[in-house]
């Protein structure tokens, strides 16, 4: 019996470090799907305002930027922090975290990708502008298809902050490449499509696409 006294302390600690990996990689990888999610609805946000708004930049930034604001919010507001008009100070939480992700995009952590319209498609009309209305009556021009022409398709990569202890620097290491900066990140990529609701104009001035 003497020589097993230790026995469990020392099982404990060979199977520890193995189970705080475990535990930390679960709840790393809940936050990644957390803002996997958010990122796939702030893609869409940012394709919407992008066919609403000429296939702006600037507009699909902003739609961006409200999509994946939940990521950055805490939408609890404390009586101290309402001060007696809990809806006002909710908004400036929203707004802030609507900065945040916005900021994202200037310090290089999201890459805005305009699949489609190509820029082939763009120069076969006047002025790069893609025309929107009458489409049923409109004739293809140099085989492009103009009604795959107002389909606006976007991708936008994501470099996510990991900010769960020993887990992110293993992550980053093995996925982070495309992510700048000396912060552990992981790249999460979504996709969205949807018709062009106004005449797509390619970009001639700062900030474009990152194509």
């Amino acid at each position: 019996m003497k020589q097993q006294r230790g026995q469990s302390m020392t099982e404990f600690l060979v199977v520890m470090p193995a189970m705080l990996l475990l535990i930390f990689g679960a709840i790393q990888f809940f936050l990644v799907y957390q803002v996997k999610s958010t990122l796939n609805y702030a893609a869409f946000e940012a394709a919407r305002a992008g066919s609403l708004h000429n296939a702006s930049r600037q507009a699909v930034d902003n739609g961006f930027a409200r999509g994946l604001a939940p990521v950055f919010a805490r939408f609890a507001v404390t009586r101290e922090e309402a001060g007696g008009n809990a809806y006002r100070a909710l908004a400036e939480k929203v707004i802030d975290a609507r900065d945040l992700a916005l900021k994202e995009i200037e310090d290089g952590h999201v890459k805005i990708e305009l699949l489609n319209p190509t820029p082939q498609m763009f120069q076969a009309f006047d002025n790069n502008t893609i025309p929107n209305d009458h489409l049923r009556y409109r004739q293809n021009i140099n085989s492009i298809d103009l009604r795959k022409a107002n389909l606006l398709k976007i991708r936008i990569t994501y470099c996510m902050k990991l900010i769960v202890p020993l887990v992110s620097n293993i992550i980053n290491a093995a996925v982070g490449s495309e992510c700048s900066g000396d912060e552990p990140r992981m790249p999460i990529v979504s996709t969205a499509l949807i018709r062009m609701q106004s005449p797509a104009i390619q970009c001639t001035t700062e900030p474009c696409f990152d194509n």
